[in-house]
């Protein structure tokens, strides 16, 4: 987040903002789930507002990465276009999860946090399939387009900011992949979550300590 503060810090473009905004949501979104399993991990009533806001603030994340998708690839179509239909899925999704999706949080043996998800319910099902659906149409076309960036430019900065930002997108999907598929369809144990979760953190931190440059200063 830090080193996405400093782009912007220094280049002031639209770009580099939007970048920052999307980001910091889903750092908003982290955080509020790390500091959720840390502290009540226990009380199911904060675990389940957790998983009520956490989606909404994902609706207006996948909202900004669209709005920046356009920007990047549209120039000549006003990126609100790819705004506003999926804030309106995200939201849709978020009050469906919100009002029809009766979850049961608890605490399994391995420390895990089991949502308690009614996997006989197609509309729980149906419900994470939409959400893994909007990481897909936001997450891919972005990564594509980083990795296309870092591919074809010659410039060493753009270079090492492009794949730097296109694996941590690439990575955090691998995890949603966990999250909303493997864990809510496919039924794994929670606990491959967390797993997940921690290797490709550890993953994405030796990444990003060795594609993300520093700010140029010739920007």
């Amino acid at each position: 987040m830090y080193r996405l503060f400093q782009y912007w810090k220094k280049e002031k473009d639209a770009a580099s903002k939007q970048v920052l905004c999307f980001i910091g949501l889903f750092g908003l979104f982290v955080l509020l789930t790390l500091n959720a399993g840390l502290f009540f991990s226990e009380n199911s009533c904060v675990l389940v507002k957790r998983s009520q806001i956490g989606a909404f603030i994902q609706a207006f994340a996948f909202a900004v990465m669209a709005y920046h998708i356009v920007y990047l690839k549209f120039p000549k179509i006003s990126p609100w276009l790819g705004f506003f239909p999926v804030l309106g899925l995200g939201l849709a999704v978020a009050i469906l999860n919100m009002t029809f999706l009766q979850i049961s949080p608890f605490l399994e043996p391995s420390g895990a946090i089991n949502w308690g998800v009614p996997f006989d319910s197609s509309l729980a099902v149906f419900i994470s399939l939409l959400r893994f659906f909007l990481f897909l149409i936001t997450f891919v076309p972005l990564v594509v387009i980083l990795f296309s960036q870092f591919k074809k430019s010659t410039d060493y900065y753009l270079k090492g900011k492009s794949l730097g930002l296109g694996l941590t997108l690439l990575l955090v999907l691998v995890g949603a992949s966990f999250d909303f598929l493997f864990i809510s369809v496919f039924r794994l144990d929670a606990v491959w979550r967390d797993i997940a979760f921690i290797v490709c953190s550890l993953i994405l931190l030796v990444t990003l300590t060795f594609t993300l440059p520093r700010p140029s200063s010739k920007i």
